[in-house]
């Protein structure tokens, strides 16, 4: 059994994605392979450095998701941190046949003002 919460949600062309929630993580950070989901944005480069838990820096740039649907909570120009993936979602393929677009961060989770339910492994938003 996978304790991860994931978390699913649509796009702007009807496309679905799952999402991890991260709570150790600051940003919010969408797969930058999902190239027609983000637009680039230009960005302070000081702002955007991002690294994994060992001390090696992760390329990162920003970009812009047009339309996010999360439940009934509709994101519009949503500002993202991009990195690639790829190594996130093979690792994550040794435990789940689940493969993931994103990691929600603190940032998100802050805002949003998200209750997580680990006995239920949900996700939910209060005012």
């Amino acid at each position: 059994m996978s304790f991860h919460i994931l978390i699913e949600t649509e796009f702007q062309n009807n496309r679905k994605g799952k999402w991890a929630i991260d709570t150790g993580a600051s940003k919010t950070v969408f797969d930058s392979n999902e190239t027609s989901l983000f637009q680039f944005t230009e960005s302070n480069e000081d702002e955007i450095q991002s690294a994994g838990i060992g001390e090696m820096q992760i390329e990162t740039q920003t970009g812009i998701l047009p339309l996010v649907k999360i439940d009934s909570l509709k994101l519009i120009d949503w500002p993202v941190a991009l990195i690639d993936l790829q190594y996130v979602n093979k690792l994550y393929s040794q435990f789940t046949n689940e493969s993931i677009i994103g990691l929600l961060g603190s940032d998100f989770l802050v805002k949003y003002n998200a209750v997580i339910d680990y006995k239920k492994l949900t996700l939910s938003f209060t005012s």
